[in-house]
């Protein structure tokens, strides 16, 4: 009999199930953790995205503020400087800006005029009882909180503005109810997510404006919805829990003010992208060992769709990129594109354009002598001035620099140098503040141009070459581009 051949080595089962196991285990916890971690900068994405939005609405509200009080002052200076304001006067000024109740002082802080009128009142120094107009009559503009009115003590909030007049310094203080304000309607619109609540609280806590289905005047907002006062107190962004289900919500303060934009949404709406059923079958598929390979395959399907989710996020989110951070005016890009509409307007229409290109005048000493900190303050002080000084139709953004364009719609060339004119006197005459420094004169060199149906490009460089004939003539001044055809820029 011959010898049996050797018997082949066998592998032990519980080796190969228990290597298949680990590798398996591997596999399943390296995808659990990259699920896990996705899902986890999913959320935080999209409590970035809403902490973005409540910030744009606080900076609208900051802006729209700022507006109010330069109209407030541009008033008070038309029509307040006179030794004495009739009633029939102030009244007649306190209309023109829409409000209901108003107060002038005088230097010392004594009531000159009110309206609704309350004579009982004219002569009583008002400083001592509201903060906001003490601060004006020291020279500062100044936004209340929720204070009483003087004539009837309804809840309003205030905006004061000193002004200079004959006699020495006024104040005049204009009194809004912001819940029936334009503004108060884009505060409880503010967030498009079902379900969102949005205040305009002030430095005490009180409802300035608020959900339009609640009553704000004279309300806290402990009073109003205590579960996120006591949630905001702590921290100022976060989660709470209500009766209805987890809450997130997002504080932001408005620059210029005491107030602060609250804004809360239901996390069930705010993570539905992120934790809906694709949550689940996701941890499903992970878990389904027997159907590993078509779960996997569904897992990177699903994983794929999360990361372009995020990319559209993020586009939305620079998509919003249109204003410059520094001076809040259009940036380049987004004056660019108002520009070529406004051309293809007037090519349609047969209506007249124009264009300013400013520069400010030896903007480089600022910054060598001060630092760029104090050159950033003047870029912002000359943007608030720009701002003031233009139509509601005209578009101002930052070119570049110190450099700075405005369209004038339906303006020739004459209509273009009355404007850019008025814009350097008022420049000239308005010196920018310094903190902790004295303040700073500014001038600038504007070249205009008007639109001879040419290209974007074209109309800027002869607006260029405009404001650089104004430098070389000694800067401060305004200098209006000619056709081509006929010669050089002219000085005004």
């Amino acid at each position: 009999m011959g010898r049996r051949a050797p018997a082949a080595r066998r592998t032990r089962p519980g080796t190969v199930v228990g290597g298949m196991l680990v590798a398996w285990a591997l596999v399943i916890g390296a995808l659990t953790w990259f699920l896990a971690d996705s899902q986890s900068k999913s959320r935080a994405s999209l409590a970035q995205r809403l902490d973005a939005r409540a910030q744009l609405g606080a900076e609208f509200i900051s802006l729209y503020v700022g507006d109010v009080l330069a109209h407030e002052r541009s008033d008070a200076l038309s029509w307040l400087q006179v030794p004495h304001v009739s009633e029939r006067r102030f009244e007649s000024t306190t209309a023109g800006l829409g409000l209901g109740a108003a107060v002038l002082l005088d230097g010392r802080g004594r009531l000159l005029a009110v309206v609704p009128a309350k004579p009982s009142l004219l002569g009583h120094v008002m400083t001592g009882k509201y903060a906001h107009l003490a601060a004006a009559v020291a020279g500062h503009t100044a936004v209340s909180d929720v204070v009483p009115s003087a004539a009837r003590s309804l809840p309003v909030v205030a905006l004061a503005v000193p002004f200079p007049a004959a006699s020495g310094r006024r104040v005049f203080s204009g009194a809004y109810q912001i819940a029936h304000t334009p503004l108060g309607t884009y505060v409880s619109h503010m967030i498009a997510t079902p379900g969102h609540r949005a205040y305009l609280i002030d430095g005490a806590g009180r409802v300035i404006a608020g959900p339009p289905a609640e009553p704000t005047t004279a309300q806290t907002l402990a009073q109003a919805d205590p579960r996120l006062a006591s949630a905001e107190r702590a921290q100022i962004s976060g989660s709470y829990s209500t009766a209805a289900g987890q809450q997130y919500f997002v504080r932001v303060p408005v620059s210029g003010t005491g107030w602060q934009v609250l804004v809360t949404v239901p996390e069930s709406q705010l993570y539905a992208s992120v934790d809906g059923p694709t949550k689940w079958l996701s941890w499903l598929a992970v878990a389904g060992f027997g159907l590993a390979g078509l779960e996997i395959i569904l897992l990177v399907t699903r994983l794929m769709r999360s990361r372009r989710s995020l990319v559209e996020l993020n586009a939305e989110l620079d998509g919003l990129a249109h204003f410059d951070s520094l001076t809040m005016l259009k940036n380049r890009r987004a004056t660019e594109e108002a520009l070529e509409q406004t051309l293809s307007a007037a090519r349609r229409h047969h209506h007249d354009v124009s264009v300013l290109l400013i520069d400010i005048d030896h903007f480089k000493c600022v910054n060598d002598e001060l630092g760029h900190r104090r050159g950033d303050e003047a870029l912002r002080h000359f943007a608030k001035v720009l701002e003031s000084t233009l139509r509601t139709e005209d578009v101002a953004g930052r070119w570049g620099g110190e450099e700075f364009l405005v369209i004038l719609p339906s303006t020739d060339g004459d209509g273009a140098v009355k404007m850019a004119e008025r814009l350097r006197a008022v420049v000239a005459n308005t010196p920018a503040p310094m903190r902790n420094e004295p303040p700073r004169p500014m001038t600038v060199t504007v070249g205009a141009a008007e639109w001879r149906a040419e290209s974007m490009e074209e109309l800027v460089a002869r607006a260029d070459e405009a404001l650089y004939a104004g430098k070389s003539a000694g800067r401060n001044t305004v200098a209006l581009a000619k056709p081509a055809v006929a010669g050089e820029p002219q000085l005004v």
